[in-house]
């Protein structure tokens, strides 16, 4: 049973930011709700939360309701002892779009995000009208990235992975680890802006269960691999992906041949970004989304040809 959603005021990483509280399993899911509108989903990546939406949800409020999410584990929601596989949370966003009535639910999510939103429109096509992915994780598309070895280590030696996994998960990386941390998942365009400075997001790496749930979405990585051989019929919801050219966590190159059997209606590769394009670039990233969703009709997605653009950045040599 679903309990009703009650607003609280609390501040996440000195943002200042009045945050609802939706139950789960008995622990309170934190999200932002701005806007009016149709009804946009947000699922953040693992090791950050609702916050890196912040720099693309003005392009979007004046058209959309927009419900940003920190799943349980990180930003300002804290996590299930035990932690969470994927399946656990596909019920969760089934859970909250059920609740909040936004069905069928328009979903943007980044990395695990997308594979949550993958999930759910798996279950239930019928109530998903739309997706945006942003660098979808997967098996494969992890696998090639530059910590794919941590997947080889789990397939061949789980319980050495799975140790090493709880180890790390007691640590809490000091300010200047956490901010490294977060350089890595940035291309030129964000390391060039020192984006990884950025205090509401590097905070996530020093708190203490953030490390945990991260390497909780690592250890369950072989769970993603469904997403590998999805080959949408004609009954699921349109799809259309963003991909940052210079991800180092996930492989873009891999992402090119899930394509291949996502067959998204429209692909985007932003050149010269990384794992987080959606504060790479913004106004970009924002104008997809909202020319996706259909923004100027507010009923529409594009369905009808594919779309595939290479986007290069001004004053970086592209």
């Amino acid at each position: 049973m679903f309990t009703s959603c009650i607003v609280i005021n609390i501040n996440v990483y000195n943002m200042g930011l009045i945050m609802h509280s939706f139950d789960f399993r008995g622990l309170p899911v934190r999200y932002v709700r701005q806007g009016k509108g149709e009804p946009l989903v947000f699922i953040h990546n693992g090791g950050s939360s609702h916050a890196i939406w912040k720099g693309v949800l003005p392009a979007l409020t004046d058209r959309f309701e927009v419900f940003a999410l920190d799943l349980p584990g990180f930003g300002a929601s804290p996590g299930p002892e035990g932690g969470y596989v994927l399946a656990d949370y596909i019920d969760l966003l089934a859970a909250f779009v059920d609740a909040h009535c936004v069905l069928p639910a328009r979903l943007v999510g980044n990395c695990m995000g997308s594979a949550i939103a993958l999930g759910l429109a798996m279950r239930r096509p019928q109530d998903i009208a739309a997706i945006v992915l942003l660098n979808p994780l997967t098996a494969a598309t992890f696998a090639k990235g530059w910590l794919g070895s941590a997947l080889w280590l789990r397939k061949q030696a789980p319980g050495i992975s799975q140790a090493i996994y709880a180890t790390l998960g007691r640590v809490v990386l000091p300010k200047p680890m956490g901010e490294q941390a977060l350089a890595f998942q940035f291309g030129t365009v964000g390391r060039t802006r020192q984006l990884h400075r950025n205090a509401d997001i590097s905070a996530c790496f020093t708190r203490g269960n953030q490390m945990r749930s991260l390497l909780g979405v690592l250890d369950d990585v072989m769970n993603y691999a469904v997403f590998d051989t999805l080959r949408p019929d004609a009954g699921f919801p349109p799809l259309c992906t963003i991909w940052g050219l210079e991800n180092r966590v996930l492989s873009a190159s891999a992402g090119r041949k899930l394509n291949q059997t996502l067959a998204p209606v429209r692909e985007e590769w932003l050149e010269a970004c990384g794992h987080l394009v959606m504060m790479e670039r913004p106004d970009e990233v924002g104008g997809i989304i909202r020319d996706f969703f259909g923004g100027q009709g507010g009923h529409t997605c594009a369905t009808a040809d594919h779309h595939e653009v290479t986007h290069a950045v001004p004053g970086l040599g592209k």
